[in-house]
């Protein structure tokens, strides 16, 4: 791997996620995101995709080392449909 300074090493994984009316009308739309930085090498076994080579401030360790519960609490996806469930639950029309 291409060996660069840390501050051109960030990195960021989004999720989109949008509902919208039959009428193609948008009722809600949100983004998940999760920070980080590409690592110089693979670390750890975990995961799939780019989750060895990102390391995750939040966590202190790359997703490839990080347990599934661990990834759960910092998760892009998860923090996106985690505002759509609240979303839905407060009686959205």
């Amino acid at each position: 791997m291409c060996r660069s300074s840390t501050s051109r090493r960030t990195a960021r994984f989004v999720c989109a996620v949008a509902l919208a009316s039959p009428s193609g009308a948008v009722l809600f739309e949100t983004r998940g995101t999760v920070e980080g930085r590409i690592l110089d090498e693979a670390r750890g076994t975990e995961g799939f995709g780019y989750d060895p080579i990102f390391f995750s401030p939040e966590l202190g360790k790359g997703l490839g080392e990080a347990s599934m519960a661990e990834k759960r609490t910092v998760s892009h996806r998860g923090r996106a449909f985690t505002a759509l469930r609240d979303y839905l639950l407060a009686g959205a029309r």
